[in-house]
């Protein structure tokens, strides 16, 4: 009985950056669960090779290239999803990055696109996704976070004031979308993904260093973050205004970046 809960047959999720990593781990566990994911990624190879996989493992998903900080974009997905499926139940705001920059040499332009990437693409969508939600009364959407939010690491200064900034959204969104909609953010640690191995291979030893600065001594598995929104989108789920934190344990920056003092 219980376990029935978590099945999502007939609901339909928006996955933004599912084209790898979090977001496709996420779509892929959603649709594992019933939903019908509708993902989206700048990078056409990238989106589709995850709704194939998706439908090839027997779920039910729609391939849609756009960027998440462009409105346009953003009212495309949200049309061609009510046009395709007429509803839309799950929105999980997964778009997110930063260069790496100390903090005297970060740019204007560079922290304001860091911004726009963390925060503005999840405004954007939220809001349009969230007029169909109340329409139908329900809804529930989850931003993607980070423990940088919390901790704050060297050379990325940017990405975590963006981070704190989704998360302040997230908690602004939870209040004005209740009781219809609830919203929560997943503030996420080190994450077996091909975009952080790529930077711990820059940096020989920097894993053995990261895994021993993280209780649970390991990665995360990004299926496991699909867990946790499949939970979130059960029909009585109680949780809203809340920062789920999945990061093994970290209670500080565990990102081993050689950065000098000044």
């Amino acid at each position: 009985m219980a376990l029935e809960q978590f099945n999502l047959d007939g609901q339909v999720a928006i996955v933004t950056g599912a084209g790898k990593g979090v977001g496709q781990g996420i779509a892929r566990v959603l649709a594992e669960a019933g939903a019908t994911v509708v993902g989206t990624a700048r990078t056409e190879a990238d989106i589709v090779a995850t709704i194939e996989g998706i439908e090839n493992s027997g779920g039910k998903g729609l391939a849609l290239v756009a960027d998440a900080i462009s409105r346009p974009d953003g009212e495309r997905v949200v049309n061609t999803t009510m046009d395709r499926f007429g509803r839309i139940d799950i929105l999980i705001n997964n778009v997110g990055g930063s260069t790496f920059g100390s903090f005297l040499d970060i740019t204007d332009e560079d922290f304001r696109h860091t911004f726009d990437w963390c925060v503005t693409s999840a405004f954007i969508m939220s809001q349009l996704a969230a007029r169909h939600m109340i329409e139908a009364g329900h809804g529930n959407i989850v931003n993607i976070s980070s423990g940088s939010a919390r901790f704050g690491i060297r050379a990325l200064t940017a990405y975590c004031v963006a981070k704190g900034g989704l998360e302040a959204l997230t908690r602004a969104m939870a209040q004005e979308l209740a009781p219809k909609i609830r919203v929560n953010a997943i503030a996420l640690g080190s994450f077996a993904t091909e975009g952080l191995q790529s930077g711990l291979d820059m940096m020989p030893g920097a894993l053995d260093t990261m895994l021993s600065l993280t209780p649970l001594h390991r990665l995360g598995d990004v299926e496991d973050l699909g867990r946790l929104c499949v939970y979130l989108s059960t029909k009585d789920c109680y949780a809203t205004n809340a920062v789920f934190h999945v990061d093994g344990g970290i209670d500080s920056n565990n990102l081993p970046l050689p950065i000098p003092d000044y």
